[in-house]
């Protein structure tokens, strides 16, 4: 079985649409739900990233009521501390945030929430001293990419229940087959939509600048010192000429490739999609997420659906394909079951596979 984590809905109807989505499917299942407070909430805490906002105002309790409900409904739940910001005590704002912090954690323990995911070390070692009882989740904003990384890592932090690897080795079978075979009880999730650039020279920088603050002023900034700069350089270095190129490069998982790592050991996956925010927001992101779900099942159950929806940033394109006229293309999860331990420092090198099969789709569409 195929264990799901994907976001908290913001309404209690919607995660009763997750119960149903979950009777739907046979190989996989929804097992947990992660959330962190939007922006619009007054007691964020500011160590998370302010990705989502709200319609309303609201106070923590507004979002407890809709996370105990989960719970209730058999899910579990993870919050997300995931600015990887570093903490740095000339901040004015740092012990109020801490004060905020405090706050939460200890409301997390009336209501029995255990589960945290921490981006920032410096918090992680935090939590781990004064909230012992807490059981720490890695994220996948470390962007570690080496097992020398991981293993310094879990000796200075053995309790670390689980890790979400950076996003740039989700193909390296070598490493994560080494990982979980060294860590035995350490729970590894693998992150399947996420739509970013392989080997964006952004991404962590990216993470790093959304606002732990919201300035009142922000909209009247140069966008060049917001975060909005990551998202127009991401752009700017797609391969224009070939949109194929950036996508077969990319590390998105498809549905049908989930039984490779399987085989090594592997059956926790996340979904994301709390960027869009319309779509977040409405619950209509959860159509997305049985689709890909039913995929799973079976191939054939997604074949006429739209290749775009099954990339999460990809699904903003114009791209009008079906993944049955992109699928025969794309490269095969078992070069990476061999190979991918050496995409980093061969690709577009001693290696042009991805190319190739990128350039071949291209010119069968050309012809078509």
């Amino acid at each position: 079985m195929y264990e799901i984590s994907i976001p908290m809905p913001y309404e209690k109807e919607l995660t009763d649409k997750i119960l149903e989505i979950n009777k739907q499917i046979e190989k996989s299942k929804i097992t947990n739900v992660y959330f962190a407070l939007p922006k619009t909430d007054i007691d964020k805490t500011g160590f998370e990233q302010t990705r989502t906002a709200y319609k309303i105002k609201t106070k923590s309790d507004y979002w407890f009521e809709r996370i105990i409900y989960a719970m209730e409904k058999g899910l579990d739940f993870i919050y997300l501390l995931n600015s990887p910001k570093p903490l740095l005590y000339e901040s004015p704002h740092l012990k109020k945030q801490l004060d905020k912090l405090d706050s939460l954690i200890n409301n997390f323990r009336k209501y029995g929430i255990k589960k945290i995911r921490i981006s920032n070390i410096q918090l992680l070692d935090y939590i781990a001293k004064n909230y012992p009882d807490m059981e720490l989740y890695g994220s996948t904003s470390y962007e570690y990419t080496s097992i020398k990384q991981y293993r310094n890592l879990l000796k200075a932090f053995p309790q670390i229940k689980q890790i979400v690897p950076s996003h740039e080795v989700n193909k390296n079978f070598k490493l994560l087959k080494n990982i979980k075979e060294q860590y035995p009880n350490l729970q590894i999730e693998i992150m399947l939509n996420e739509g970013c650039l392989g080997g964006c020279p952004f991404r962590f920088w990216h993470a790093m600048s959304f606002p732990s603050i919201i300035s009142p002023n922000i909209d009247n900034m140069n966008e060049n010192l917001t975060s909005q700069y990551f998202i127009k350089k991401c752009t700017s270095i797609s391969d224009k000429d070939n949109i194929f190129n950036t996508i077969f490069l990319s590390n998105n998982i498809y549905p049908w490739q989930l039984e490779e790592y399987y085989k090594i050991g592997i059956n926790k996956f996340k979904l994301v999609g709390r960027d869009d925010s319309q779509g977040y927001e409405d619950g209509s992101f959860l159509n997305s997420y049985l689709k890909y779900l039913k995929g799973i099942d079976n191939y054939k159950n997604i074949e006429n659906e739209l290749f775009r929806n099954f990339i999460h940033y990809h699904s903003r394109t114009h791209l009008e394909y079906k993944v049955k006229e992109i699928k025969p293309f794309l490269p095969d999860i078992k070069h990476f079951v061999k190979n991918g331990h050496l995409c980093s420092s061969t690709c577009g090198s001693e290696c042009n596979y991805c190319y190739k099969c990128a350039e071949k789709l291209k010119n069968t569409l050309i012809k078509n």
